[in-house]
């Protein structure tokens, strides 16, 4: 049986179909041994249609930076360990957060800005997106990209002063926080 989609043809017949995959073996993002994401996409197991996913490991204080999901709707379900889970609601521009532990879930919808914060150590979670491909716009990038004269022309914000408070995001952050120490 072969099962078309929009990304391609999947032949559930053949004896060479592989529907599975070693996701420890695909790191995302790695800010040290206890704090990283390991992720799975259609380019990993071609065989999963329209899903994808983040394995998501942190420690009490560590964060996922704000962020959002130009294409893909998530839902967050907890393994262990506790989080908050912070989503501005674009429409009412209300700020939702909601604690969460094991076995609890949170739905994100597509385009909303949203963070995490573990409350615990040894938290994960697993993300799930509804594409083949999860794509991320990170707030510390939205942050470093955009010039200083904006914020100030924008904000009334001293463009001097705002490029030397982003000056140690120098890079995406994915997971906070940074360490500047080593930096200065």
């Amino acid at each position: 049986m072969r099962t078309n989609t929009a990304g391609g043809s999947v032949d559930y017949t053949s004896p060479l179909l592989n529907l599975s995959f070693n996701v420890g073996s695909s790191p995302y993002f790695v800010r040290d041994e206890r704090n990283f994401v390991l992720y799975q996409t259609v380019k990993h197991l071609p065989a999963m249609q329209g899903l994808s996913l983040a394995d998501v490991f942190l420690d009490r204080g560590h964060s996922i930076e704000p962020h959002w999901h130009p294409n893909a709707n998530e839902l967050l379900y907890m393994v262990n360990g506790e989080i908050v889970e912070y989503i501005f609601n674009p429409f009412t521009s209300q700020l939702l957060h909601y604690r969460l532990g094991p076995q609890q879930s949170v739905y994100i919808p597509m385009g909303w800005w949203h963070w995490t914060i573990a409350i615990t150590d040894r938290t994960r979670f697993v993300a799930t997106f509804d594409n083949k491909e999860f794509e991320v716009t990170y707030g510390s990038d939205i942050l470093r990209k955009t010039p200083p004269e904006v914020f100030q022309m924008v904000y009334g914000i001293d463009a001097a002063q705002w490029a030397n408070v982003i000056r140690p995001i120098n890079q995406t952050v994915v997971i906070g926080p940074l360490d500047t120490r080593a930096r200065r």
